[in-house]
């Protein structure tokens, strides 16, 4: 059973124009705007997991999210912008809910002195979705972009690697989250695939340093069988990471920086960025034999 908490702040700048502005291009000829967009990323993940053999097991995870956002409307020149009608588009706001449970299957074995690891099973779509926002948008209605759920159910597929030297430690993995259908507001996510290599080992008494690099690309999303051009386009994110474990009893303590070294974002969209994930987790083993 274990508890982990990921935290990021978003930097989102893009230009917006008649008639995108909204329903008061209608009215009057509004200049063109830079919504400059901050959001504060966090979710909150309860994994737990029953060994049914030494080789099969299942495991339910269950994500809570965060997010924060606010909005500065400037001119073209940076100079700030104080509106005087509603922009449908962006708010100040705080976004709380569940997200997309997990549920897998686990089979584990040993080639040589190699530890492995397959996971495969699904996402339940009980996350919040949104209508089309682009449809919205151009109809003049507020919408929302933000969603804590697909509203479909995704395959998962996970597979991994370790082996211990003495008191070091490898591990190698790599996971794919499947989408194979729209849902009931015409939302298709993009395919998520991800893959990392790790190595830990002792440096005082029972503190653990561990060092690693991740990939992670995602894959276009679309409304409708579209893929919008003012939309998540895909992207391919590098990241390089570090991280403490401690013992504390048979609970182990985790503290893990990743911060992204490489990043390719397809689209107009270039000028989103996050300093860096930091994760905290909490984990122990019970109710068995052994580790």
């Amino acid at each position: 059973m274990s508890l982990s908490t990921l935290f990021t702040a978003v930097h989102v700048v893009h230009p917006s124009e008649c008639p995108d502005i909204g329903p008061i291009c209608q009215v009057r000829d509004e200049p063109p705007q830079l919504h400059d967009q901050r959001f504060t990323v966090a979710e909150l993940r309860a994994s737990v997991e029953y060994g049914l053999t030494d080789a099969l097991g299942f495991e339910v995870q269950l994500p809570v999210r965060l997010n924060h956002t606010t909005v500065r409307f400037t001119a073209l020149d940076g100079t700030p912008l104080v509106l005087d009608y509603e922009n449908i588009h962006h708010r100040n706001e705080t976004l709380f809910g569940l997200g997309d449970p997990w549920v897998l299957g686990r089979y584990a074995g040993r080639l040589g002195d190699v530890g492995l690891a397959a996971r495969a099973g699904f996402t339940v779509p009980l996350g919040s979705t949104v209508e089309d926002p682009f449809a919205l948008g151009a109809a003049g209605l507020p919408h929302q972009h933000v969603q804590f759920g697909t509203g479909t159910v995704r395959p998962l597929l996970g597979l991994e690697a370790s082996r211990a030297w003495g008191k070091w430690g490898g591990r190698a993995w790599g996971q794919a989250q499947l989408s194979l259908g729209e849902n009931r507001f015409g939302y298709r996510a993009g395919h998520r695939f991800a893959a990392g290599l790790a190595a830990e080992g002792p440096v005082v008494g029972a503190l653990r340093f561990s060092v690693g690099a991740d990939v992670a690309n995602e894959q276009p999303e679309r409304w409708n069988g579209l893929v919008q051009q003012d939309g998540n386009l895909g992207r391919t994110d590098v990241l390089a990471g570090a991280g403490l474990a401690y013992p504390l009893g048979s609970v182990r303590l985790g503290l893990n920086l990743r911060v992204p070294v490489y990043q390719h974002i397809i689209g107009h969209h270039g000028q989103l960025t996050y300093p860096g994930i930091l994760q905290l987790d909490v984990g122990t083993t019970f109710g068995g034999r052994g580790r």
